[in-house]
């Protein structure tokens, strides 16, 4: 039973956890770059890093005062959410739900009332999203998969469903990605290449054709439900609130600002993220609340930006 491990057994494994890519990620390597051996003397870069995360905050609370503040529903408001029954998908169908917004959802079977769309079956997905999401305001596309024969394909779908949203003449576009530093400490790792490589060509595809208005939230850690998993990973979030609330204290913040980043202790130092909190900072994108295009590549950018639903 995960109660009788020793408190520091748990934090271990925890960090470990952390390692994950995404919300379903991959293990980790040694770093390529050695972290400071003196931590004394690099809590002044720590210092510096939090500085810059409270200068994007300040940015995104300015911007979203100019651009009317909370998110409220308008009575043409529709978004398509591909994977509405996901881990993700299902919280941010919730949210739009709950927010007044009209949503039409996809699943690979059809279920609880969502439309079928299975990527690896789907005869021309970028035609089928196309269609899905005509009328639509903004596409969020919470697709993903790790550790299966498909992964490039899988991870891949949102770049196509981005070429489906831009044809259909949609505003703008959400998906989810992989933060930088994960993406540098995993590139020796040769099963979550696949991963990895579809992960970027759907990031290359949605900046490509919707610029500013394409956004790709990056955290390094999602944590949420009520069971732990190991395929795909998962903390339950009871557990991954206690450790999110321990690495987002200051001391531990200027600890893990102040390493190079990509260095393997760095990522575990990144404080793990709600999955509440990563679906609502997708619904606040998609409804074009954030007045400036933003990098929501760090766990202070995500939380901020989740802050204004």
């Amino acid at each position: 039973m995960l109660h009788s491990i020793p408190r520091v057994g748990m934090m271990g494994m925890a960090w470990l956890l952390v390692a994950f890519v995404g919300w379903t990620n991959g293990f980790m390597t040694p770093p390529t770059t050695n972290a400071r051996s003196d931590l004394t003397l690099n809590l002044s870069s720590g210092a510096e890093d939090v500085s810059r995360r409270q200068l994007f905050v300040s940015a995104v609370v300015t911007a979203t005062a100019l651009s009317g503040g909370r998110v409220e529903a308008t009575p043409t408001s529709k978004v398509l959410v591909l994977g509405g029954t996901g881990f993700i998908g299902s919280r941010v169908v919730q949210q739009l739900q709950k927010a007044g917004i009209s949503v039409v959802a996809t699943s690979r079977d059809g279920r609880d009332g969502t439309v079928a769309l299975d990527i690896l079956t789907t005869d021309n997905v970028v035609d089928r999203v196309k269609e899905l999401a005509s009328g639509c305001q903004a596409v969020i596309s919470c697709w993903g998969a790790i550790g299966t024969a498909n992964d490039n394909v899988i991870n891949s779908a949102s770049g196509w469903a981005a070429q489906g949203a831009k044809a259909a003449g949609v505003n703008r576009f959400v998906s989810f990605g992989i933060a930088p530093e994960v993406v540098q400490a995993t590139s020796g790792i040769e099963f979550i290449q696949p991963y990895i490589q579809g992960k970027e060509f759907a990031k290359q595809s949605v900046q490509s054709l919707f610029g500013d208005s394409g956004v790709i939230i990056e955290p390094t850690f999602v944590h949420g439900g009520d069971s732990f998993g190991v395929n795909p990973p998962r903390v339950a979030g009871f557990y991954g609130e206690f450790i999110e609330g321990l690495l987002s204290s200051s001391p531990v913040r200027a600890i893990e600002g102040a390493l190079p980043r990509g260095n393997i202790i760095q990522v575990a130092l990144e404080p793990p993220i709600s999955v509440d909190t990563v679906a609502s900072a997708a619904v606040v994108v998609a409804l074009g609340k954030i007045g400036s295009s933003v990098s929501l590549d760090t766990y202070d950018k995500i939380k901020e930006v989740a802050r204004l639903l």
